[in-house]
């Protein structure tokens, strides 16, 4: 599959400056996703990528040094540059508009990423790393919790309506016991009594 000629066409408003810097073109990656056609362009030097994606604008971009990956905003944000950044922006018709912003927000990275060891990528992207797993272990615990939910609000319909053994049949489906309330323990006490 062909890269798409409009992130083609936009890397040329950013080569200048990345060839400057001793990166060059490593790979296209297209492909076809529900959301449409999609590429992503890496460019590379030594231990360091710039790595851009792009389906009906820029969706992304990330930096890599050693292996660590971190955001566009993230990075910018970590080095103190949330105000000035001009990336993400808006939608435009002018295709071109995300590029010449990344090329503007690129200038804020000189000094650590296209001259430097990185050492502040390194420590962002941990920190990116760690904030993303904490957030996906809460969104699974939040998930692994939502039947359970279903079926005390269930039961505790059931309770209200004096239905003592549909409401009992209900609380024994949950799974995880520690989001029981006291009310729902003292119900469940009670259906046992009466049902």
């Amino acid at each position: 599959m062909q890269p798409l000629p409009e992130l083609v066409n936009g890397l040329e408003v950013l080569k200048p400056l990345l060839l400057n810097f001793g990166f060059s073109l490593d790979n296209y990656e297209s492909g076809k996703g529900s959301g449409g056609k999609f590429t992503r362009a890496t460019f590379a030097k030594d231990n360091k990528k710039f790595i851009i994606g792009y389906r009906y604008s820029v969706g992304y971009v990330v930096y890599e040094c050693d292996k660590l990956q971190v955001s566009h905003d993230f990075y910018l944000d970590g080095l103190g540059f949330a105000e000035q950044k001009q990336f993400p922006d808006f939608q435009s018709d002018d295709k071109l508009l995300a590029f010449r912003y990344i090329l503007h927000d690129l200038e804020f990275l000189v000094d650590d990423f296209f001259l430097g060891g990185c050492s502040i990528l390194k420590v962002l992207a941990r920190q990116q790393k760690e904030m993303i797993e904490e957030y996906n272990r809460k969104a699974q615990e939040e998930y692994k919790y939502q039947v359970d939910r279903r079926y005390i609000n269930k039961a505790r319909q059931e309770f209200k309506s004096k239905n003592y053994k549909n409401c009992l049949d209900y609380y024994c489906m949950v799974q995880y016991g520690e989001i029981l309330s006291n009310y729902d323990r003292k119900a469940i006490e009670y259906c046992k009594r009466h049902k």
